[in-house]
């Protein structure tokens, strides 16, 4: 998947997610009234159920799992290490339940002390990880994640900072692996194992190391879009006794 069909993609997701956690409601209570349920008591319920229960929960899931699709696609046209997708996926799953906290601002209930204390580091790495995937590296010479040996080592330790840190913050984590396999046990192994991430990235600072490794990630991924040759091409403008 190229650049701008990624970016049309995501868009659409954004979209249906913001559709069906603002103004599906209003959606709702019109088939309510068009139906007139309400002139017989107790009628209007298994429309609300299913309008609200089944409907709108599945349609704010089919909104991420467009994001993470597109990801995959886009992460495989690009021919990038495959490890990026279980990273991806580990992000996307950690940071799953804060777009909805911040589509509690339509309703007037969202209060920017709640922003901060819910919003997971997960979702800046990811929000930044495909905002990093709109470029259209395809169409020049730039190679994703950069060709220094260094600088790659430098955002997979970023990464996988941000991985141990997301699954060690996110409460439930293995809940949905669990309930896949059917293997009630891996919930409690992982309980535990968050616990142990937990105490080993807190180190006394709280999130601020978290937020560091953040912008190694960001910086690392800057540079990596800095040409090869960019001592090269500064040579005109350098003057012409610095050289020595």
């Amino acid at each position: 998947m190229f650049a701008g069909r990624y970016l049309w993609w995501m868009l659409i997701a954004v979209a249906i997610f913001l559709f069906f956690s603002m103004c599906f409601d209003y959606v709702t209570w019109a088939i309510v009234a068009m139906s007139g349920c309400a002139e017989i008591a107790g009628s209007c319920g298994p429309i609300v159920l299913a309008m609200s229960g089944a409907m709108k929960p599945s349609g704010i899931g089919l909104a991420g799992a467009i994001m993470v699709i597109c990801t995959f696609a886009r992460l495989r046209y690009l021919s990038v290490n495959w490890l990026w997708a279980p990273v991806a996926l580990v992000w996307f799953s950690a940071s799953a339940d804060f777009p909805g906290i911040l589509a509690g601002g339509w309703t007037g209930q969202l209060r920017p002390e709640m922003v901060v204390e819910s919003l997971p580091v997960a979702f800046l790495f990811v929000t930044v990880f495909c905002g990093y995937l709109f470029i259209a590296f395809e169409e020049g010479r730039m190679v994703p994640f950069g060709q220094r040996a260094w600088l790659r080592a430098i955002i997979w330790i970023a990464a996988g900072y941000g991985v141990l840190a997301a699954i060690a913050e996110t409460p439930g984590f293995g809940a949905l692996p669990a309930r896949m396999l059917g293997m009630p046990w891996i919930a409690a192994t992982i309980a535990a194992f968050q616990l142990r991430l937990a105490a080993i990235f807190d180190l006394g600072t709280g999130s601020i190391t978290a937020y560091a490794m953040l912008g190694v990630f960001v910086a690392a991924l800057s540079a990596s879009l800095l040409p090869q040759d960019i001592a090269r091409l500064a040579a005109p403008f350098m003057l012409r006794g610095s050289r020595h």
